[in-house]
């Protein structure tokens, strides 16, 4: 354990420096992150949008969804904040003020985690209680309830990280984190699976309709969160790969990094927030109803009009 601390805390400069100069490649690689974020703080507003009206996904699903792409609203928030101080001001050193917006960071990641978790949670629950949740969950005392959990856990751990009152607990979250991505997808695929093998033998089993349409949810809204959860393990596995290279091939100390590769961090967490409402955003039935409405409307019409015209035309025949 002591070996692990001296890796994750080595002291070493040889490599890296506080330094108060940016170079060219800093305010490209920092300005191609900030239009990334700045992209997620406009899109993420049509996720809340859809976790608002979406009635047909249910509403503790809603709420956990919604949880999720605060926090990382929060962590866009937080880069935006940064990014610009460093530009402006304090270039790479390490100021008072990087310290305190460590807090809005952390508390940004553990809303998403957990936020995310519970969203598998809520789909896993509705397939074991397929019969009865919902009816018996439709209210809003369930999700005020998750939220009430969500933040509190979210709280305790950004509270522990940042003040440190547990020693090595940012290690631990991480191997958490990356464990609950891997869980949360694997998980998804087993949904969808016992899902599709209950519906296929519905007519078997005589279901009743209602619980038909549960099943119908169930898939419907695990299919609808697959893209995220993989691009997830996909995210974590390269941050995995970058931090290795980070301990195995250069004398950095982890958080400390200065260079060019620290950026890489930043941009893959970037894509991660983006990659998450861009998603969620063309997938949803709100985003496929306005784009086909135009059109659905001008076929109405061009049909419409063709109607009359040959009704006209067959009556000329007629009399003629």
């Amino acid at each position: 354990m002591e070996a692990e601390q001296d890796l994750l805390n080595n002291t070493s400069t040889r490599n890296w420096s506080n330094t108060s100069v940016l170079d060219g490649w800093n305010y490209v690689l920092f300005s191609l992150e900030s239009i990334i974020n700045i992209a997620y703080v406009f899109i993420v507003n049509a996720v809340f949008y859809i976790c608002i009206s979406q009635k047909n996904l249910h509403v503790n699903f809603r709420v956990a969804l919604f949880i999720a792409a605060f926090g990382n609203l929060v962590g866009a928030l937080h880069r935006l904040i940064l990014v610009a101080a460093r530009i402006c001001c304090i270039a790479q050193l390490d100021t008072p003020l990087v310290h305190d917006l460590v807090l809005l960071q952390v508390v940004g990641v553990y809303l998403w985690l957990f936020g995310w978790i519970f969203v598998i949670i809520e789909r896993a629950v509705a397939t074991v209680f397929t019969g009865s949740y919902e009816r018996k969950c439709a209210g809003y005392t369930i999700p005020a309830i998750l939220c009430g959990i969500v933040i509190t856990l979210s709280s305790v751990s950004a509270c522990v990280s940042r003040f440190r009152l547990i020693d090595n607990f940012d290690l631990f979250a991480m191997f958490v984190q990356i464990a609950g991505v891997v869980i949360c997808l694997l998980a998804l695929i087993a949904i969808i699976l016992y899902n599709k093998t209950v519906y296929q033998a519905r007519h078997d089993t005589m279901m009743q309709l209602r619980n038909r349409y549960q099943l119908d949810e169930n898939i419907r809204g695990s299919r609808y969160l697959i893209p995220v959860a993989a691009n997830n393990v996909l995210t974590k596995a390269v941050y995995v790969l970058l931090m290795a290279y980070s301990i195995y091939f250069t004398d950095i100390p982890i958080g400390h990094d200065t260079t060019h590769l620290s950026h890489a961090y930043d941009l893959l967490f970037a894509y991660e927030r983006i990659f998450f409402v861009l998603a969620l955003t063309i997938r949803s039935e709100k985003f496929d109803h306005f784009l086909k409405r135009k059109k659905r409307i001008t076929n109405a019409i061009h049909n419409q009009e063709t109607a009359v015209s040959s009704h006209f035309t067959n009556l000329k025949t007629l009399w003629a």
